[in-house]
Protein backbone atom coordinates (compact mmCIF):
# COMPACT_ATOMS: atom_id res chain seq x y z
CA UNK A 1 0.00 0.00 0.00
CA UNK A 2 1.08 3.34 -1.16
CA UNK A 3 2.17 6.41 1.82
CA UNK A 4 -1.02 8.36 2.85
CA UNK A 5 -0.29 11.72 1.74
CA UNK A 6 -3.80 13.29 1.74
CA UNK A 7 -6.15 13.78 4.69
CA UNK A 8 -9.53 14.72 5.27
CA UNK A 9 -9.97 17.16 8.29
CA UNK A 10 -12.92 18.08 10.24
CA UNK A 11 -12.85 20.94 12.65
CA UNK A 12 -16.04 21.32 15.00
CA UNK A 13 -15.70 24.64 16.61
CA UNK A 14 -18.27 27.71 18.48
CA UNK A 15 -20.34 29.03 15.73
CA UNK A 16 -19.19 31.67 14.21
CA UNK A 17 -15.78 30.89 14.59
CA UNK A 18 -15.04 29.28 10.68
CA UNK A 19 -14.15 32.26 8.96
CA UNK A 20 -11.36 32.59 11.71
CA UNK A 21 -10.13 29.22 11.44
CA UNK A 22 -10.05 29.26 7.01
CA UNK A 23 -8.13 32.15 7.49
CA UNK A 24 -5.73 30.51 10.16
CA UNK A 25 -5.30 27.42 8.11
CA UNK A 26 -6.17 28.50 4.32
CA UNK A 27 -2.01 28.17 3.17
CA UNK A 28 -1.86 24.85 4.54
CA UNK A 29 -5.71 23.27 3.64
CA UNK A 30 -7.20 23.21 0.39
CA UNK A 31 -10.86 23.26 -0.50
CA UNK A 32 -12.25 24.85 3.10
CA UNK A 33 -16.13 24.16 3.73
CA UNK A 34 -18.44 25.61 6.23
CA UNK A 35 -21.12 23.15 7.82
CA UNK A 36 -23.49 24.43 10.68
CA UNK A 37 -24.24 21.73 12.63
CA UNK A 38 -26.45 21.52 15.99
CA UNK A 39 -26.00 18.97 18.63
CA UNK A 40 -28.72 16.78 19.61
CA UNK A 41 -27.62 15.81 23.48
CA UNK A 42 -29.50 17.40 26.36
CA UNK A 43 -28.12 20.55 27.43
CA UNK A 44 -27.12 18.79 30.75
CA UNK A 45 -24.79 16.68 28.80
CA UNK A 46 -23.23 20.06 27.16
CA UNK A 47 -22.92 21.12 30.54
CA UNK A 48 -20.87 18.23 31.85
CA UNK A 49 -18.58 18.16 29.34
CA UNK A 50 -18.01 22.06 29.40
CA UNK A 51 -18.89 22.49 25.60
CA UNK A 52 -21.23 25.02 25.55
CA UNK A 53 -24.24 25.69 23.03
CA UNK A 54 -24.98 22.91 20.68
CA UNK A 55 -25.23 25.42 17.92
CA UNK A 56 -21.31 24.80 16.15
CA UNK A 57 -19.49 25.77 13.20
CA UNK A 58 -18.30 22.22 11.18
CA UNK A 59 -15.23 23.02 8.98
CA UNK A 60 -14.23 20.51 6.82
CA UNK A 61 -11.20 20.74 4.41
CA UNK A 62 -8.06 18.73 3.24
CA UNK A 63 -4.53 19.05 3.86
CA UNK A 64 -1.34 17.16 3.40
CA UNK A 65 0.02 14.56 6.01
CA UNK A 66 2.75 16.60 6.74
CA UNK A 67 0.58 20.22 7.42
CA UNK A 68 -1.70 18.02 9.87
CA UNK A 69 0.13 18.81 13.13
CA UNK A 70 0.73 22.27 11.90
CA UNK A 71 -3.15 22.83 11.44
CA UNK A 72 -3.77 21.05 15.05
CA UNK A 73 -1.47 23.29 16.27
CA UNK A 74 -2.62 26.81 15.06
CA UNK A 75 -6.71 25.24 15.62
CA UNK A 76 -5.50 24.76 19.24
CA UNK A 77 -4.16 28.37 19.78
CA UNK A 78 -7.11 30.05 18.69
CA UNK A 79 -9.07 28.46 21.54
CA UNK A 80 -7.29 28.77 24.75
CA UNK A 81 -10.50 30.36 26.21
CA UNK A 82 -11.91 27.30 28.79
CA UNK A 83 -14.91 27.93 27.63
CA UNK A 84 -14.37 28.10 23.81
CA UNK A 85 -13.30 25.13 22.50
CA UNK A 86 -12.77 23.13 18.98
CA UNK A 87 -12.34 19.16 18.02
CA UNK A 88 -10.17 18.84 15.07
CA UNK A 89 -9.86 14.90 13.93
CA UNK A 90 -8.54 13.83 9.90
CA UNK A 91 -9.05 10.81 8.20
CA UNK A 92 -6.57 9.47 5.91
CA UNK A 93 -7.72 9.48 2.16
CA UNK A 94 -5.75 5.93 0.65
CA UNK A 95 -7.74 6.62 -2.47
CA UNK A 96 -8.95 9.23 -4.70
CA UNK A 97 -10.45 9.24 -8.67
CA UNK A 98 -6.95 9.49 -10.66
CA UNK A 99 -3.50 11.46 -9.85
CA UNK A 100 -5.23 15.20 -11.35
CA UNK A 101 -7.76 14.88 -8.48
CA UNK A 102 -5.11 13.95 -6.04
CA UNK A 103 -3.05 16.66 -7.28
CA UNK A 104 -5.47 19.09 -6.92
CA UNK A 105 -6.44 18.15 -3.65
CA UNK A 106 -3.09 18.59 -2.05
CA UNK A 107 -3.09 21.69 -3.76
CA UNK A 108 -0.88 20.88 -6.50
CA UNK A 109 -2.54 23.67 -9.41
CA UNK A 110 0.85 24.40 -11.18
Amino acid sequence: MKDILLEFMIIISPRNTADKIIENIKDVATFPSVLHGRGTAPNDIYSALGIGEPEKDVVICFAKKEDVEDIYQRVDAMFTNKSNKAIAMTIPVSAVGGNLTLQVLLGNTN
